[in-house]
């Protein structure tokens, strides 16, 4: 089990050169990767290994390492389609002999250009219980007016669960979330929220201008961090029933399905499901719960009671089957087929189609 903490640190004009020469280094090994049609870290290594001694003699060989790994990532990553590029202050990967972080004390301790510098910083208190996890890397990031060390800590898995009490969840958009359990996450509020942020881009849009430019960067950071918060709310809610296994909807397929229309694909694409799902999932496995994600094929027009399946089952938000006349919230329907469907393709239930 993994997390990553993002810890504050001062900018210091060591940090600043380090990030510029490991940068530079990194660059070249992928300017030779390329040409060469080659990732493979050994062979790049033995290629360029010397003479970046040579041309950066300020740089440590572990950091030299540690440049030629993230070249190779980024070379493999791009499959020589496209040439990588590194920018000047791009981010600077940290491993175990090139830092030491200390997080119940509140330093760090990073190899640079200039020797190996010691770092102050306040652990948010957030942060203070992953603060005897195992750390593994960092990566430094540097900003207009402060320096960010991304640490990534590590902690063996709980045992899962045992259980098999399932939860089923429909994600949509008149109800960002139902649970098979009769809950609702309605998204009255939210919509709200998103129109402000829409109707303010689209004035901005309007103008033009640099100024304009500007704001509208802002408002795409703020409007995301409200996403991202909104999303950790659902997935703690979600998380914190007592249930055993989580079932949720994939809803890739749907998305990219232009079929659906335009507007439908516009509202859908409009909220960060993917990331609620990520969200879920490791929330869940921080406590031993399962998460399964299925095809939501069939969840909408399948009777939750007696499984019959008809498309002219559903009518808007409501959902009534032509067979039982069974009538319920049509999302509601959909949470509960989702956690009987999640169990196996032979538990699933014994539905009769028609066209």
């Amino acid at each position: 089990m993994y997390r990553t903490l993002k810890i504050k640190l001062d900018r210091s004009n060591e940090l600043v050169q380090t990030a510029k020469i490991w940068n530079a280094a990194c660059q070249d090994v992928i300017d030779y990767g390329f040409a060469a049609h080659d990732y493979n870290k050994t062979r790049l290594n033995r290629a360029t290994y010397k003479d970046l001694r040579v041309k950066y003699p300020t740089l440590p060989s572990a950091l030299l390492q540690t440049a030629r790994d993230q070249a190779s990532d980024m070379l493999k990553r791009f499959k020589f389609k496209t040439k990588p590029f590194k920018k000047p202050l791009g981010t600077v990967r940290f491993d175990v002999r090139t830092m030491k972080v200390f997080l119940e004390s509140g330093y760090c301790k990073l190899t640079t250009a200039f020797g190996r510098m010691r770092y102050e910083f306040q652990l948010p208190e957030y942060y203070k219980k992953y603060a005897t996890w195992k750390v593994k890397n960092a990566k430094l990031k540097i900003a207009k007016h402060a320096c960010y060390l991304n640490v990534q800590v590590e902690q063996p898995d709980p045992e899962l669960t045992t259980g098999d009490k399932r939860l089923g969840v429909d994600l949509g958009i008149n109800n960002i979330a139902v649970c098979s359990d009769n809950t609702f996450w309605k998204s009255g509020s939210v919509k709200a929220v998103k129109g402000r942020y829409q109707y303010l881009r689209s004035k901005l849009q309007s103008k033009g201008t640099r100024s304009a430019k500007r704001k509208l960067q802002k408002l795409s950071d703020r409007e995301r961090r409200f996403q991202m918060d909104i999303n950790h709310q659902i997935a703690n809610w979600i998380v914190s029933k007592p249930y055993d296994v989580i079932a949720l909807e994939d809803l890739t397929n749907i998305k990219n399905d232009n079929n659906q229309g335009q507007r439908f694909n516009r509202k859908l694409g409009n909220w960060s499901f993917a990331k609620l799902i990520c969200f879920v999932e490791y929330k869940a496995a921080a406590i031993g719960k399962k998460v399964i994600v299925i095809d939501p094929k069939y969840t909408s027009q399948t009777c939750s009671r007696c499984g019959f399946k008809h498309k002219k089952n559903r009518s808007g938000r409501i959902f009534k089957c032509k067979n039982c006349n069974f009538q319920i919230d049509a999302d509601l329907n959909a949470s509960r087929n989702i956690a009987t469907f999640s169990r196996s393709d032979r538990s699933r239930l014994q539905s009769t189609s028609q066209s």
